[in-house]
């Protein structure tokens, strides 16, 4: 069964799936993002099921709970948007084209 995450979510789906033991430092490091973005992401996949975390003395690693899990990306931010047509320039009106 596909489960719809973010287009961040599913990045850290995927590094989890060919990268563990990783450490949440370590996650971090890779994908270049402020704490609270990766905080904000990984809580929201704990919630659905997809990770646990295991606190060790130190350090946290982050575990894949379904290792073959089926992620759908859900796009963001105006993608659904269509794009008015180009119309070509009227002869004549432009400046460009005198």
């Amino acid at each position: 069964m596909p489960i719809k995450v973010s287009a961040l979510e599913a990045r850290i789906v995927a590094i989890l799936k060919d990268w563990y033991p990783i450490t949440v430092e370590e996650l971090r490091d890779e994908l270049s993002l402020r704490p609270s973005e990766l905080d904000r992401a990984l809580k929201s996949l704990m919630v659905k099921g997809i990770i646990a975390f295991e606190p060790l003395s130190d350090k946290t690693y982050i575990r894949l709970l379904v290792p073959e899990i089926v992620v759908e990306s859900g796009k963001k931010g105006g993608s659904d948007r269509r794009k008015r047509p180009s119309r070509p320039p009227e002869d004549g009106d432009s400046i460009m084209y005198a």
